[in-house]
């Protein structure tokens, strides 16, 4: 991956992508379709639905608070816990975690 990163939330990331770079780059590459047309999270989030966490279906996006943070939410564990994909700069990977600090959950327009 060759990507700049984004200069809005100050993660610049030149040989890789940030958390909402890596949405983006999920989304076309499964649907063709970029969420808030590379805008950002705030842009992400824009363009989803807010849902409660009882509704959460695979593909739906997940937010830090201020939309610092994106993330996709992909199913529940064995404890029935949220499990999330995320681009982590700080583990400098694409993880898979729990909510770890995501507090709110919309489902993309193009669902």
């Amino acid at each position: 991956m060759t990507a700049p990163g984004s200069r809005s939330t100050g993660t610049v990331r030149p040989y890789g992508l940030d958390c909402s770079g890596f949405v983006d780059w999920v989304f076309n590459n499964s649907l063709g379709y970029v969420i808030g047309h590379g805008g950002g999270a705030a842009s992400q989030h824009d363009h989803c639905k807010p849902i409660s966490w009882s509704e959460a279906q695979p593909g739906d996006l997940v937010f830090y608070p201020g939309d610092t943070h994106v993330g996709v939410f992909v199913g529940k564990d064995s404890n029935g816990d949220p499990l999330i994909i995320h681009c982590a700069s700080s583990q400098n990977n694409v993880v898979l975690t729990g909510l770890q600090g995501f507090v709110s959950i919309g489902r993309p327009d193009c669902f």
